[in-house]
C-alpha cells in the first residue's frame, strides 16, 4: 500500500481529537480529506482549520469520499459501527481505544477488517510516549538483565471531568480511561501476565464509576502492580506522566517525576532527564502525550508502506481488551481472574 501521499479522514472531532489533527498535519505522508462529527459544528471548525470537507454523517462520508485509511476518534460505544463502515467499504482503519465495552464487538470489529484484509491498528498511544521507547530499548539492551518486578502508576488530582464529561456518567471509568494503558505497558516492558487481581474504589461522588484502582498481574516469571488514581492530591502537579519502575536481575529502570530516568546497570548508575520533542503546536503538561500521537501516526505510515502488522493491531488489542475486562470481572467477583478467559 505505497503512496505518494495517503488519504484520509478523521471520524470525531472533539477534545482529543484536536491532537490528532495537529499531528497529522506535520506529517508529510497524508492529505486530509474529510472530517466528520454528529456535532456539524466540530467537524466543520477543524476542516476549516485543518482541510477538507466537513460531515455530519459517516454514511455520506465514506458514499463520498475516495480514502486510503480513516482515524477513528470517536467515543467507544460507536466504534464497532464505525469500523464496520470502514470494513464495508473497503478502507484501513487506525481506532482509538478502548476498543469495545465486550469481547462480542471487538472480535466482530478485528474479524470485519480481516476479512477484508484490511489494516487495522488501535491508537494505544503510551508505549509510543518517548520516555516509554527510552525504557524499551533499555530493557531490550539487556542493561538490567531480565525483569522480575514492574510497578506502573499514574495518579493525579487533575480535573479530567471539565474536557471529558462523559467520565462522570460512565460506570466503567479510570480502568478503561487510564489503567488500559497501563496494562500494555506492562506488557510491553515485561510481557504477558497468567493472572490479575483488581481492587478498586469510587471515592468522587460526582462518578458512577471508580476513580481509583489496583490491579495485580502475575506474569510467568513476574509480576507487576498497575495503579491508577484520579483523586490524588499533590503540591506538584504531574498530570498526565505515568512512572515506571521496572526491576531487573542485572540493575533497575526508574521513570520519575518530570521525566527523570534513572538505571542502575550492575555497578554503574545514571540519570537523565528525558526531553520531549517539541512539535511547535503541543504544550504544558501535553506535550508527553501529544508527542506520542505524532510517533503513533509514523507508525502507522510506516505499516501502511512496508505491509507491516502494526504493534497494537486489532488482534494483539483482543488481548489487551481481555485484561481490561477481566479487570472489571476480577473487581464483580473478588476472585483472581485467569487471563484468556474472555477471548475463548
Amino acid at each position: 500500500m505505497k503512496k505518494e501521499k495517503y488519504r484520509y479522514a478523521l471520524i470525531g472531532c472533539g477534545f482529543f481529537a484536536q491532537n490528532h489533527l495537529h499531528a497529522w498535519s506535520q506529517n508529510p505522508d497524508v492529505e486530509l480529506v474529510a472530517t466528520c462529527d454528529v456535532d456539524f459544528e466540530k467537524a466543520k471548525a477543524a476542516a476549516e482549520t485543518f482541510g477538507g470537507t466537513a460531515y455530519s454523517s459517516a454514511e455520506k462520508l465514506f458514499a463520498n469520499e475516495k480514502l486510503d485509511f480513516v482515524d477513528i476518534a470517536t467515543t467507544p460505544p460507536t466504534h464497532k459501527m464505525m469500523v464496520e463502515l470502514a470494513a464495508k467499504n473497503g478502507v484501513a482503519a487506525i481506532c482509538q481505544k478502548p476498543l469495545a465495552w465486550d469481547m462480542g464487538d471487538a472480535k466482530a470489529m478485528v474479524e470485519a477488517m480481516s476479512d477484508k484484509n484490511l489494516p487495522f491498528m488501535v491508537h494505544e498511544n503510551f508505549r509510543f510516549q518517548t520516555p516509554m521507547r527510552k525504557i524499551k530499548e533499555i530493557i531490550d539492551s539487556g542493561a538490567i538483565g531480565r525483569p522480575f518486578f514492574g510497578r506502573i502508576c499514574f495518579r493525579t488530582a487533575h480535573d479530567v471531568y471539565s474536557a471529558q464529561s462523559w467520565l462522570v456518567e460512565s460506570e466503567r471509568m479510570i480502568i478503561v480511561d487510564v489503567a488500559v494503558h497501563l496494562f500494555d505497558l506492562a506488557r510491553y516492558f515485561i510481557g504477558e501476565p497468567k493472572t490479575i487481581f483488581t481492587s478498586a474504589h469510587r471515592v468522587n461522588p460526582i462518578i458512577k464509576g471508580e476513580d481509583s484502582a489496583t490491579i495485580l498481574m502475575h506474569m510467568e516469571d513476574a509480576t507487576c502492580i498497575v495503579d491508577a488514581s484520579y483523586e490524588t492530591r499533590s503540591d506538584h502537579s504531574t498530570y498526565p506522566q505515568t512512572f515506571v519502575i521496572i526491576e531487573g536481575t542485572k540493575g533497575a529502570i526508574t521513570l520519575s517525576a518530570d521525566y527523570h530516568l534513572q538505571v542502575v546497570s550492575g555497578t554503574s548508575v545514571s540519570n537523565e532527564v528525558i526531553e520531549i520533542p517539541d512539535h511547535g503546536w503541543t504544550s504544558q503538561p501535553w506535550n508527553g502525550i501529544q508527542d506520542s500521537v505524532v510517533n503513533v501516526n509514523k507508525h502507522w505510515i510506516d505499516c501502511l508502506r512496508n505491509a507491516k502488522t502494526p504493534e497494537t493491531s486489532g488482534e494483539d488489542t483482543l488481548k489487551l481488551l481481555d485484561i481490561t475486562l477481566g479487570a472489571y470481572e476480577s473487581i464483580n467477583s473478588g476472585q483472581v481472574f485467569t487471563v484468556g478467559s474472555l477471548l475463548k
